[in-house]
């Protein structure tokens, strides 16, 4: 089965059938469904900016690992990048040879179409072992006293998916 929000994709072409589905920003699922992430992977067909910017509050309250893959578009998937550097995070491209850190996501790469966004970074350009930036997001990652241990759920949005300072 597969699926697409794209008004003209190839599943519309070939009159595939078509189903109605309720969807909803991830961060007002995540208020009735509290849990906590590690790790998001992101596979939307030029969706991603939506997809990151309907996840902000969580992203910014857990600090997730995400792996995203972002095919190479005309627009530059410029859009994603902004909401990816708007969030702190850092694109590596994922590669035999290790994680690649990027500064832009329009450049040709075949085959291998997943990123890894970080909410960490290294002092150097690839990284070998994963293990690495998750020991960094480790040591950065702020106590959380009890009280906010019971409330885990992210902190508020303004109207325009900003997020509110948690109390």
């Amino acid at each position: 089965m597969t699926g697409t929000l794209v008004g003209n994709s190839w599943q519309s072409r070939k009159q595939s059938r078509q189903l109605q589905v309720r969807t909803s920003d991830f961060d007002d699922f995540e208020k009735d469904h509290p849990l906590k992430l590690d790790l998001v992977k992101i596979d939307v067909e030029d969706f991603e900016a939506s997809v990151l910017s309907g996840m902000q509050a969580i992203i910014q309250w857990d600090r997730p690992f995400i792996v995203c893959e972002i095919l190479t578009r005309e627009h530059g998937n410029w859009g994603t990048l902004k909401i990816i550097e708007s969030l702190g995070y850092t694109p590596y491209w994922i590669t035999p040879s290790g994680y690649i850190r990027v500064s832009r996501l329009d450049f040709q790469r075949g085959t291998l179409l997943d990123f890894l966004l970080s909410p960490v970074f290294a002092d150097k350009e690839i990284v070998d072992d994963l293990g690495e930036l998750w020991g960094l997001r480790a040591s950065q990652a702020p106590a959380r006293l009890p009280s906010e241990m019971q409330d885990a759920s992210p902190p508020p949005r303004c109207p325009r998916g900003n997020v509110l300072a948690r109390k």
